[in-house]
């Protein structure tokens, strides 16, 4: 019988073939550095982003960094410069890929203030395959993205899914990214859990695009892509989600602080993964 991922559906407005901005709101106050970048095991020019906080009810986007010194440094040895591009992005000045097992130092140098921030890439995780089940919910057609994989049991461990539509739809919304952790299947092998539900185009083509579905039709090519994340990401991502959308007005306090692995009052988090990607077609 099918079982489901009991999923939190967050995002926080990531590109992992080219990068977005992320905007940290804090308290007001002195503006403070927002450090935000991810290096994968993917052969490119990585980049970081770098840009100064905004008061908390100002909806302009935070002023970006410009003139920083930024490197990383690899237990194996080997050390990355990052040159300003633009907007705030730091890019490094050759191609190479996150390696699975080796610690990245992160050194930025702003106005003679220097931050460092460590991060140890987490293991590829080994993905079998994905499959598409069709569902008919209430005379409705909808399609399940179903994963199989082995939980790796010795760890604890937390995922972050992304899927592509086409190569050109995605779930980038804060509201849509999906996170679990592995509490209630550590160790277990899942074979044929559901990550994401579609929904027919030919059934909703008329439905507001307010609704938030993900519409598709037979012959349409889904990328999932995998990614074992650490545990402070993990924390970092739902951090932000409860800032994106604010906590309950009623029973709640003001918004959270966004969790963060970076030293000296600076906001944000760089970490490191890799990815595991599978693809699939919708069938007929």
């Amino acid at each position: 019988m099918m079982r489901s991922f009991i999923f939190l559906l967050w995002g926080v407005g990531l590109c992992f073939s080219c990068t977005a901005p992320i905007d940290i709101s804090t308290r007001d106050g002195e503006p403070a550095l927002v450090i935000y970048g991810y290096l994968t095991d993917e052969s490119k020019n990585q980049n970081i982003r770098l840009s100064r906080s905004s008061p908390y009810f100002q909806e302009e986007e935070n002023p970006v960094v410009t003139d920083a010194k930024v490197r990383v440094t690899a237990s194996n040895g080997k050390e990355y410069t990052f040159v300003h591009d633009k907007d705030g992005y730091y890019v490094s000045q050759r191609r190479f890929a996150a390696a699975p097992d080796v610690t990245y130092r992160l050194s930025i140098e702003v106005n003679k203030d220097i931050y460092e921030v460590e991060t140890t890439t987490l293991p590829k995780l080994p993905v079998d395959s994905i499959t598409i089940t069709k569902l008919n919910i209430m005379g409705f057609l909808h399609y399940s993205l179903n994963i199989h994989f082995q939980e790796p049991a010795e760890t604890e461990n937390y995922y972050l899914f992304k899927f592509f539509i086409n190569d050109s739809i995605s779930n980038e919304k804060i509201t849509d990214l999906i996170l679990s952790d592995d509490e209630m299947f550590n160790g277990e092998y899942l074979d044929g859990v559901s990550v994401m539900y579609f929904n027919s185009a030919a059934d909703f083509e008329d439905t507001d695009d307010d609704w938030g579905m993900y519409l598709v039709s037979p012959g349409d090519r889904i990328r999932l892509q995998v990614l074992n994340i650490e545990k402070g990401y993990y924390q970092f991502l739902r951090d932000c989600r409860t800032e994106k959308r604010g906590e309950n007005p009623f029973f709640g306090g003001p918004p959270s602080n966004i969790y963060t692995n970076l030293p000296k009052g600076a906001v944000g988090y760089f970490t490191s993964f890799c990815i595991t990607e599978k693809s699939i077609v919708i069938p007929e």
